[in-house]
């Protein structure tokens, strides 16, 4: 097939959604297909040669503009007639297929919200329903779901295909979900106890320690102020309680986390390790993952740890966490302003036997979320979508 992919920027060293759309280039490639990639800009060395890379402007001052911009030009070249599937992603529209990878706007803002008391919400939602850069994002939802367009959604999780149902009125035979998945071969290193034993060193965590790991770059929207919090609650609740140390990676500002910490009594015990280029070697130095996070469509961050063999605790506000099953491969807690279960769940990672039984079940299960059986799952769309524009079959829902 002749595929269009079209997104802003591919860089995976900017985050989950831009290491995905290149993971997707590189499969689509190998399995034959001519694929046209739409973007603003990207990094070369994260695509294959077969690629063709087409660039696309983006003019102006602010953010907003250039996005603005891009969704214009993008939709001019995706009227080209001779692609028989075109795919977008996040932030721009015209697509027959649409892989909203982060979500959608207005359950994000939501979720957002609640990171402030009740009072403060109202105000926190009103000034981004007013923000022009809100509007942006709201214009481009829009278009992307008006029925008119009939573009089927790959929803990442059934998290997502009620927000879709919920906030735009997608219809239910429009809607596939299709869960995400990773590329496990990227997550290997030559010798995991070196790499173990230099990370820890490089910051100054003991050997023995134990170790939780949070990855993120939105270091709120993620949960980690309520992950100190919980922290700082299992040892009011026990002060002989096992440590427990927190490695923090991400290009989020640390500042306000780390006087928190401080003030918590936590400083000794938290690492902030900033962007780490080779994630890999952070899941070799830590022994478990946690991402209390309000909002996250389906995390790839996740999939990573389990594959890496790393118990996983998130909250039911992760579409990721609907593969799991809660004491097996991890803990889903209810939501991140739930700090005695958070807490709990950390009690039971400070278990070295049940956390070991543990990470047998995580690594099966995360090297389960093939990107080849999800890339299959996609191509079988695309190819359904192409046989529709051709006249010569209808879509069937997923």
């Amino acid at each position: 097939m002749r595929l269009a992919l079209n997104f802003f920027r591919v860089d995976p060293g900017r985050g989950g959604a831009e290491t995905y759309v290149a993971d997707l280039a590189r499969a689509l490639d190998a399995a034959g297909h001519r694929v046209d990639l739409l973007a603003h800009d990207w990094r070369d060395d994260a695509l294959p040669d077969g690629v063709r890379r087409v660039r696309v402007p983006a003019a102006g001052r602010t953010r907003r503009q250039r996005l603005w911009d891009f969704a214009v030009q993008s939709e001019a070249l995706l009227r080209r007639p001779d692609y028989d599937c075109t795919v977008g992603f996040i932030n721009t529209w015209h697509h027959d297929v649409i892989i909203p990878q982060g979500g959608v706007h207005a359950a994000s803002l939501e979720a957002n919200a609640r990171r402030f008391p009740a009072g403060w919400r109202r105000l926190y939602l009103a000034a981004k329903w007013f923000n022009p850069k809100a509007w942006t994002y709201q214009t481009i939802e829009r278009r992307q779901y008006d029925p008119a367009r009939g573009a089927h959604v790959v929803a990442v999780s059934n998290y997502v295909r009620g927000h879709l149902e919920r906030y735009h009125g997608v219809p239910r035979q429009r809607i596939h979900v299709i869960p995400n998945a990773i590329d496990a071969g990227r997550l290997a290193v030559a010798d995991p106890v070196a790499a173990r034993r230099g990370f820890r060193s490089r910051l100054g965590i003991p050997g023995d320690a134990l170790v939780a790991l949070f990855v993120a770059h939105n270091f709120r929207l993620k949960g980690l102020g309520p992950l100190l919090e919980a922290l700082a609650l299992r040892l009011r609740r026990d002060p002989a309680a096992r440590p427990i140390h927190l490695l923090a990676c991400g290009g989020g500002r640390p500042g306000a986390f780390r006087r928190q910490a401080n003030r918590l009594g936590l400083g000794d015990v938290v690492h902030f390790a900033g962007f780490v280029p080779e994630v890999a070697e952070a899941y070799a130095a830590s022994d478990f993952f946690v991402l209390p996070t309000y909002y996250d469509p389906c995390s790839l961050v996740v999939f990573e740890a389990l594959a890496r063999g790393l118990p996983v605790i998130t909250t039911a506000c992760n579409g990721a966490g609907e593969v799991m099953t809660p004491g097996r491969e991890g803990f889903v807690v209810r939501s991140p302003d739930a700090p005695d279960h958070l807490a709990d769940a950390l009690d039971r990672m400070a278990d070295d036997a049940a956390r070991l039984e543990m990470a047998g079940h995580a690594e099966r299960l995360g090297r389960a979320q093939s990107f080849d059986a999800h890339v299959a799952r996609l191509v079988a769309l695309f190819e359904d979508v192409a046989a529709a524009k051709a006249g010569s079959r209808p879509v069937a829902a997923a």
